[in-house]
């Protein structure tokens, strides 16, 4: 048996099944590696001939050398005596009559924080990974033994769909933070989403140029004359809601659940006691406040909703982008996104010198950091700042040519001599 240090430590490897490795020096100091990788000390005593072992804790937390003194302590009887419990239960012990399973604490979780903690929306995208990806491969482990290699087996499943399998991921490791905050599991309890490398996720980069801007505009007016039935119709409603997201940048769901209440035309803004980032002001121009008032012109005085449907409800999202699938390939936009013209909204702004922190304040941004992901610049617009470019780097050329066959100071160029 060697004796447990540092090194000894840190060259044990996990194998198929959990192993322990007594240390000669000490008897009873025990180092116990699992398959995961996670090495844990344990003092082992035979108190009246019964099989002791307590935990003493992780090797990520504590040095051999502290966990060597603390298993002396234990072993001489200094926390622990024959006359009292152990200080801290076996593992399995604690396991079985503390530790719930997932699926047990997933149900926890939903009633105490996604149905108090998060917006519906978000509460919807939770319980669908929970339903989908979590509950039916880790629902029936305890929680303190899913391992990372049996979320990396997950994550891995889902190579296809990298952001629901990122965001799989975060939901999970977020389970854990409430466990430890909850006291289900110890605070030392390592997360086992720790060794998960993420996909990388593909941004998008598109946004609409004035031309496509023109033809969706077209569609939109023909929308509003065309009959009902007919090829290119479609409700007042789903064209009023489309412009608006196109000149104000506001969000899907504001926009939805806009109400009459909320809109200040005399200091032209919009005033939303809630949205994705709490309370806000959305400032509009004068034309997007013009919209507005033609819509107010036509209301039915008891709908509170600005967009709303025939019988006085507000829209639904999913209404909306189906609808959008529409509008976008009668305009040829097929690789357009609704979200898009949000991220048209604020790159036309940005393009036009408005400085970064008012776009954030627009777009109710926390930070900068978020909105400067929206700052993309158009093809056209780098074509035309590449060729200003060379355009002044020739000019500065052609300015400082010498003469051909005179050097910079006016005389004549040297020949040297042929070897």
């Amino acid at each position: 048996m060697p004796v447990l240090n540092d090194i000894t430590v840190k060259r044990a490897r996990p194998r198929v099944s959990k192993y322990e490795i007594t240390c000669d020096a000490v008897r009873g100091f025990v180092l116990r590696v699992l398959p995961s990788g996670r090495k844990i000390y344990i003092a082992r005593h035979r108190p009246n001939g019964r099989d002791v072992r307590v935990r003493i804790g992780s090797a990520e937390r504590m040095t051999c050398s502290q966990a060597r003194a603390k298993a002396m302590e234990i072993l001489e009887g200094v926390l622990v005596t024959p006359a009292a419990p152990p200080l801290e239960l076996p593992r399995e012990a604690h396991r079985a009559k503390a530790v719930p399973t997932f699926a047990e604490f997933a149900e926890r979780y939903d009633r105490d924080h996604i149905s108090h903690g998060v917006k519906p929306s978000t509460a919807d995208r939770y319980r669908y990974q929970l339903r989908a990806h979590l509950l039916p491969t880790l629902g029936g482990l305890p929680l303190d033994q899913i391992t990372p290699v049996d979320v990396e087996r997950l994550h891995a499943t889902m190579s296809t769909k990298a952001v629901t399998a990122n965001n799989m991921i975060r939901v999970l490791s977020h389970m854990y933070t409430k466990a430890i905050d909850w006291q289900v599991l110890p605070r030392d309890h390592p997360r086992p989403t720790r060794t998960v490398r993420f996909y990388r996720e593909r941004s998008r980069e598109r946004f609409l140029t004035p031309e496509e801007r023109a033809r969706l505009e077209r569609v939109l007016r023909e929308a509003e004359t065309a009959p009902p039935g007919h090829r290119g119709s479609f409700g007042w409603n789903s064209v009023a809601a489309i412009r608006l997201l196109a000149l104000t940048g506001m969000r899907r769901n504001e926009v939805l659940s806009l109400q009459w209440s909320m809109v200040d035309a005399r200091h032209r803004c919009l005033r939303l006691p809630d949205s994705k980032t709490g309370q806000r002001v959305v400032p509009v121009s004068s034309h997007a406040i013009a919209l507005l008032e033609d819509l107010r012109s036509r209301r039915h005085t008891d709908v509170p909703w600005v967009i709303h449907t025939q019988t006085g409800q507000p829209m639904h999202g999913a209404a909306l982008t189906r609808t959008w699938y529409g509008i976008r390939d009668l305009a040829r936009l097929h690789d357009v996104r609704l979200h898009d013209l949000r991220h048209s909204a604020a790159s036309d702004a940005l393009m036009a010198g408005v400085s970064l922190e008012v776009v954030a304040k627009i777009l109710g941004h926390s930070s900068t950091r978020m909105t400067a992901r929206y700052a993309h610049l158009s093809d056209r617009v780098l074509r035309d700042a590449v060729e200003s470019m060379g355009e002044s780097i020739v000019a500065a050329q052609s300015t400082s040519a010498a003469p051909p066959g005179r050097c910079a100071r006016g005389r004549a160029h040297c020949r040297l001599p042929k070897k």
